[in-house]
């Protein structure tokens, strides 16, 4: 199998994946899912964490520039096309690697480190936010691999010079 026809594949898939997201209570939640992935909603979350004085604010927050300028890079590298849809907002034109998949799985894995006994919950929850882009229509699904792979290799990144 080629690559044209990998990336034909996926197109399938993914749209196969985006008709869940026709129904309304299904977009509903895939849109609440995404947004726990947004930059805003963690860098609210990271705000509160440090007026609480808590390290673990400064370890997200790192990690969160960390993988918006690594996503940033790749996206202009690789400048693929979002898949084709109606959004009226989009902080950037390229889909490739999705930066809601990259930052909730390095985010994931900085609060696996931080609370082990949540691993599992903390590994679900990047993966639903990643395929809730897929359902909304933002993104292919090897965009969310791709943003899947990149959140780990931070993660793992920053847990080893921590």
């Amino acid at each position: 199998m080629n690559l044209e026809q990998i990336l034909v594949r996926d197109k399938t898939i993914s749209y196969r994946l985006a008709q869940w997201g026709n129904g309304r209570f299904s977009r509903a939640l895939a849109w609440i899912l995404a947004s726990t992935g947004d930059s805003v909603f963690w860098l609210a979350v990271i705000g509160w964490l440090l007026w609480q004085k808590q390290a673990l604010g400064w370890e997200l927050l790192l990690t969160v520039m960390i993988t918006a300028v690594l996503v940033g890079i790749l996206k202009g590298i690789f400048r693929r096309q979002r898949p084709k849809e109606k959004w009226a907002i989009a902080t950037d034109k390229y889909s490739f690697p999705s930066g809601h998949a990259a930052r909730a799985t390095a985010v994931a894995i900085i609060l696996a480190f931080t609370m082990p006994s949540f691993t599992l919950l903390w590994l679900l929850w990047a993966v639903l936010v990643s395929l809730a882009r897929v359902v909304l229509s933002h993104h292919y699904l090897s965009d969310v691999g791709g943003g899947l792979v990149t959140g780990i290799l931070i993660g793992l990144t920053l847990q080893l010079l921590t």
